[in-house]
């Protein structure tokens, strides 16, 4: 339908290419989406001009075409925000990514439009969008003049990358939008590697931000393959979580997690699927179910590297809609709590495995050095202990004690770098050998500050020989400048050290040490950390060499 005239020579082409340029450059600015996509409509028209036009984006849940912006009043009412089945011509059409005319419009129902001022197109120009050998949405012009789609072709070229992000950053923001009821959820969930109580959070919430009556969890019992009802929360309290089974493979929520697939289902009663085993042993009445996997994406280890293998280890279930039938929205929600939860739990589980394993390596280390002096086996650990209590009985935050009993326990590990002769010397150091012995602490600080994830515990490695008075070394800190972590470690170092057998001494009474430490207060110890010291003996929780070895509690 070429219009004669409008571009008589290559010169007036060329002067539109680049006026189309700069005006396409101008809109390339826009980060609202649906004002890029209106004047990108708008630019099209202009090229190709059209008496009407439309711009969907592609729907990636649902599947389907999504009006975002409309170019004249005739169709605005008719297709603004429409949905329209991607099937038959549209999907051809997506599929080819090419620019296709449909004529007659009627081949499309969704195009099939019938103004209020009679207008009725005769065809529609459908230019899909393409990015990364994928459409993502469409253009339609509707009566539209097609000589010039060259141009058009370099407009929507240069913007689809534009139009591109654009969606995705509306759609994330969107998703955000959709989560942020979940977020205070996730945030306790987050805050805690508490198994149950993570479990307890995740239902609760799930019921009410799905308005069920109840939600349950069943989790896998790795030994029979039954589900479990481990926990469930219900508006009458009518559901106890008494460890109620449901038989491998049986019920609704068997089909769930054996099949690791979302199940909605209006009537249970009519699903010869549904275990009525649970109705009768609660006396709860289950009506709709809507049950989701609870995945986890577990590492499992060997060869050169880990791989990645997923695993339904669980179920979740929503159970009788409160107003209405359970939605699509519902099923998303479900789902997005169930994976984060499910992600949570492993992080839990993992993060238990890599704690174990690194004390158990902090442990071997530090026992390796101590093993090297009989007199001084067990050292580390007991500083650790005495450490941790003094932090306790000062208040400080989980987070704190956890630093300081990692970097208490490695407080000796720059001995490592201290030749045996001097470390394993029975008797009192020459003063040659004891200007060697100082340098352990910066030793061991430097050996440790490779492991980027031990930076905060640096101090008390660095710092636990250091004197409020300044007379400590390596660095004869003072007072503000020893971090609280190096004045606790050094307060536990040395009552440890005169409680302890040594080849040139015996251990001294609890009494007389705590006396020795008492008499340095606040010109070498500090008096915080040694009144906590004081305490924790007396509750009991601390126990020197002599007494026996106290049963170390792990944050």
């Amino acid at each position: 339908m070429s219009k004669p005239g409008i571009f008589p020579n290559e010169e007036s082409s060329r002067n539109l290419l680049l006026s189309i340029l700069e005006q396409a450059n101008q809109v390339a600015v826009e980060t609202d989406l649906a004002a890029l996509l209106s004047r990108t409509l708008s630019l099209s028209a202009e090229i190709c001009p059209a008496e009407a036009g439309a711009f969907y984006l592609l729907d990636q849940v649902s599947g389907e075409l999504v009006c975002r912006a409309v170019l004249g009043d005739r169709v605005g009412q008719q297709l603004q925000g429409k949905r329209m089945g991607v099937a038959d011509k549209i999907s051809s059409i997506l599929q080819s990514g090419r620019p296709v005319i449909v004529e007659p419009v009627s081949q499309v129902p969704g195009w099939d439009l019938q103004g209020g001022d009679g207008f009725r197109p005769g065809h529609v120009l459908a230019y899909p969008l393409v990015m990364g050998g994928q459409s993502f949405g469409l253009v339609a012009l509707f009566d539209c003049d097609h000589s010039r789609l060259d141009i058009l072709k370099f407009l929507l070229e240069r913007m689809v990358t534009e139009m591109y992000k654009s969606a995705r950053l509306e759609q994330a923001l969107k998703h955000n939008q959709r989560l942020e009821a979940m977020i205070s959820i996730f945030g306790q969930i987050g805050s805690t590697l508490d198994r149950d109580q993570i479990l307890r959070l995740m239902i609760e919430f799930a019921r009410q931000v799905i308005n069920a009556e109840a939600c349950s969890l069943f989790l896998v019992d790795e030994g029979s393959g039954d589900m479990v009802l481990h926990l469930a929360s219900n508006v009458n309290q009518e559901i106890k979580p008494v460890g109620l089974r449901v038989p491998a493979g049986k019920g609704i929520i068997g089909d769930v997690v054996q099949n690791g697939r979302i199940v909605l289902v209006t009537d249970a009663k009519q699903d010869k699927r549904h275990y009525e085993g649970v109705d009768d042993s609660t006396g709860f009445l289950t009506q709709a179910i809507l049950g989701v996997p609870l995945r986890s994406r577990q590492v499992i280890l060997g060869g050169e590297r880990g791989s990645i293998e997923e695993k339904v280890i669980g179920g979740f279930e929503a159970i009788n809609k409160i107003e209405g039938t359970f939605t699509e929205e519902d099923v998303q929600l479900l789902v997005s709590l169930a994976n984060q939860a499910a992600t949570v739990l492993e992080i839990a589980h993992l993060y238990m495995d890599a704690n174990d394993l690194f004390f158990d390596v902090i442990k071997a280390l530090t026992e390796s050095i101590d093993a090297k002096d009989p007199y001084t086996e067990g050292h580390s650990q007991r500083v650790c202990d005495f450490s941790v209590e003094i932090a306790r009985q000062l208040g400080l935050a989980p987070e704190v004690v956890h630093c300081i009993r990692i970097g208490s326990l490695l407080h000796d590990v720059g001995k490592i770098g201290i030749p045996d002769n001097i470390l394993t010397k029975p008797g009192h150091l020459t003063e040659q050998e004891y200007e060697i012995m100082k340098h352990h602490p910066a030793i061991g600080a430097k050996i440790m500050s490779q492991v980027r994830m031990l930076n905060s515990e640096l101090p008390a490695m660095a710092e636990h020989h250091e004197r409020l008075d300044g007379g400590g070394y390596p660095k004869g800190l003072s007072r503000g400048e020893i971090s609280l972590a190096g004045r606790i470690v050094a307060v536990a170092d040395v009552f440890d050290a005169l409680t302890s057998d040594r080849p040139y001494r015996g251990a001294l009474p609890v009494e007389e040490a705590l006396d020795y430490l008492s008499q340095r207060v606040d010109r070498e110890f500090d008096p915080q950390c040694v009144d906590a010291l004081l305490r924790a003996y007396l509750k009991g929780v601390i126990r020197t060499q002599r007494e026996g070895e106290p049963q170390s509690r792990m944050d």
